[in-house]
């Protein structure tokens, strides 16, 4: 096969963005972070909003629940905030989670919440429940904004995963706009994309999900011209394809998410990618954050900053997290499964399976929440009503690195969840300060 063509990114102009219309407000549905939606509150109408944006602007609307209860019974969001400083204070073993659906300003008040408390800290995501996985495959990657794939990408091979289901306008603010010449896609994996981003679209049929690191190998091996050994004659075909797609490109965009507790396929790609670079253009463009995670990469980097993981602080659940067993995962999910905590502070709405696990495994009148809404189910405990996400105002990290600033919304008749853990922090704070008959400790 031929040697791919060298093309320095400056011969190519780029497309100038349009920018958001009038009237934009920040979408914050997903880690996407649409910026050009137009919500039109009191008609209930929405301009550039996927169906899943459409609905989080409409259940905001109708949402009725009180500011604030204690143990179901509606409470002066005051008396919720002592309520709640009391029980977290009180309790031995405290988890702080949640935290992907906030601001990076409030994870570092809840950062302040965890320490005062000593308290065990952890988004609540997939991704901290494997480590080792994650963090082994991001190990020298090549990354690039999702604006670079728009303007300069003529080749996007999306690699096991279809962006419709966690970043639904993906394809349509970053891989369907033009570029000068033609851009081709690819999509690799067990089921074909079902709305094609393009005219020249290919789909690399898989008989498994763990095909994509055995096609990985064999890619690397032929652009690297090394021996690639006995393999099926589908994933040699598939090898083949990709290669030649690469041949002619100017610039590649590897689309990775499917999710990979292991590393392994992430590895492949990115091995394929420093590869290629050495040649063209070309980066991975990771779309891994769940819909229910709209600031998962700014609540990775705040706790990355502060601790060194984006695991957050597990250390400070004393003799909780010394009872989980080697073979669980130290996060949320393990810590609440093991026993190993006995109150919870959680910020910003939760994936299902932790809600389900938190209404089984501790006494209802620990969970301590801070949620536009309360989730179906949760009884006792204290709840306080904070307004959306995209009513707030503060810093959100895009999964690709660009900031995102929040400029409040409408609604401005709720409290922050900065504001509420504030709060919360400030009476713990005065507590700890306290001794026993009310004098300075």
């Amino acid at each position: 096969m031929s040697e791919p063509r060298s093309v320095s990114l400056s011969t190519h102009a780029p497309i100038a963005p349009a920018g958001p219309p009038a009237g934009a407000t920040v979408c914050t549905a997903c880690a996407l972070l649409c910026d050009d939606g137009v919500v039109h509150r009191v008609e209930g109408r929405f301009e550039r909003l996927c169906e899943r944006g459409a609905y989080a602007f409409r259940r905001a609307a109708a949402a009725t629940c009180p500011a604030a209860t204690i143990d179901g019974r509606p409470a002066a969001v005051a008396a919720a905030i002592a309520t709640a400083a009391g029980r977290l204070g009180g309790a031995k073993r405290v988890l702080v989670t949640g935290l992907n659906d906030v601001t990076i300003e409030g994870v570092t008040v809840a950062c302040d919440v965890a320490e005062t408390l000593g308290a065990a800290l952890t988004p609540a995501g997939e991704d901290a429940r494997h480590p080792g996985g994650p963090t082994i495959a991001r190990c020298g990657e090549i990354t690039a904004a999702w604006e670079e794939l728009r303007d300069r990408a003529d080749l996007v091979i999306f690699w096991g995963h279809d962006p419709a289901g966690s970043q639904p306008r993906f394809v349509e603010r970053f891989v369907a706009p033009p570029l000068p010449h033609p851009r081709r896609t690819i999509a690799v994996g067990t089921t074909p994309l079902f709305d094609p981003p393009s005219s020249d679209h290919a789909h690399l049929l898989l008989d498994d999900d763990d095909d994509d690191v055995d096609l990985a190998r064999l890619l690397l091996a032929s652009i690297l011209d090394r021996p690639r050994g006995v393999v099926s004659p589908r994933l040699e075909a598939a090898a083949a394809a990709l290669r030649e797609a690469i041949d002619t490109a100017r610039c590649v965009a590897f689309v990775t998410g499917r999710p990979d507790p292991h590393g392994l396929s992430r590895c492949g790609v990115i091995e394929i990618v420093r590869a290629l670079s050495r040649r063209l253009p070309a980066f991975e463009i990771p779309l891994d954050a769940p819909p229910l995670a709209p600031n998962a990469a700014g609540a990775a980097l705040a706790l990355t900053w502060r601790y060194g993981t984006a695991a957050g602080a597990l250390r400070a659940v004393a003799g909780g997290a010394a009872t989980i067993p080697p073979s669980r995962p130290v996060d949320a999910l393990g810590l609440v499964t093991a026993g190993g905590v006995d109150a919870i502070l959680a910020v910003g709405r939760l994936p299902p399976r932790l809600d389900d696990l938190i209404r089984r495994q501790i006494d209802p009148r620990g969970v301590i929440r801070i949620a536009p809404a309360a989730p179906d189910g949760a009884g006792e405990g204290v709840f306080l009503r904070c307004r959306e996400l995209f009513d707030e105002t503060g810093t959100l990290l895009r999964a690709d690195g660009r900031t995102v600033e929040l400029a409040g919304g409408a609604d401005d008749s709720l409290p922050s969840a900065v504001a509420l853990l504030a709060a919360i922090h400030q009476q713990l704070v005065a507590t700890t300060a306290l001794g026993p008959e009310g004098g300075t400790a």
